[in-house]
């Protein structure tokens, strides 16, 4: 009768949830890491655009899209982006003579390792070989525990490390006491997250700063 075939629209409802249940079962062997959605938490570091190649490989997306979109352009849009990638390529080029096999580091025979208020720079120091020891990880907003902040002190004094990276907007008040317990000094690290505080500052000339600064902290 009707009923029975409503019973059996129910029993398709449940062969439905058996399917639910198999999309999760998926969803657990494709090997990524699920988190509670009422969680915060970071598990990767997205500041790619840190390393120039990285962010010279972003570039052919921004050109395809142009292209598409604009297409009268393509002529002006294909000469920009193979001049901005000769530019990027330099920059690479300047972090490799300083950091990577046989560069200043090296030949120095300097350790390559930096202290920073929190971990935005892996994507950078992954690719040319510079050790990172952190405050607080990946979380911009995380708060060093006293064990976290007597860690990273130890680190300073065994390494003569003399320099503390912030990002350009970090309260500095938050690593007073690793400055007044260990001396160092602190120089900024961008990452371009937020507009620069100089409207004259760009993407090269940021990553130039940070050049810069990475060769004086380490010291080589």
């Amino acid at each position: 009768d009707d009923h029975d075939d409503h019973d059996d629209h129910s029993d398709e409802g449940d062969d439905h949830d058996d399917h639910s249940d198999e999309g999760d079962d998926h969803d657990d062997d494709d090997g990524e890491i699920h988190a509670d959605e009422d969680e915060e938490v970071f598990m990767y570091d997205p500041h790619s655009w840190l390393s120039p190649l990285a962010f010279e490989a972003q570039l052919a997306v921004v050109l395809d899209s142009l292209v598409l979109n604009f297409p009268n352009g393509n002529n002006i849009f294909n000469t920009n982006a193979v001049a901005y990638s000769a530019q990027l390529q330099a920059l690479d080029n300047g972090f490799n003579d300083a950091f990577g096999d046989s560069g200043d580091c090296d030949t120095a025979g300097v350790t390559k390792t930096i202290i920073a208020n929190h971990n935005a720079y892996s994507y950078m120091t992954l690719k040319y070989d510079i050790e990172v020891v952190s405050l607080h990880g990946l979380d911009p907003e995380g708060e060093p525990s006293p064990e976290d902040i007597a860690e990273v002190v130890d680190h300073i004094n065994e390494e003569g490390i003399t320099v503390l990276f912030v990002e350009e907007f970090t309260d500095q008040g938050a690593v007073d006491s690793i400055v007044q317990q260990t001396g160092v000094s602190i120089q900024i690290l961008y990452t371009m997250e937020l507009s620069p505080s100089d409207a004259n500052d760009n993407y090269l000339s940021l990553m130039n700063k940070n050049l810069e600064s990475l060769i004086s902290g380490i010291g080589c």
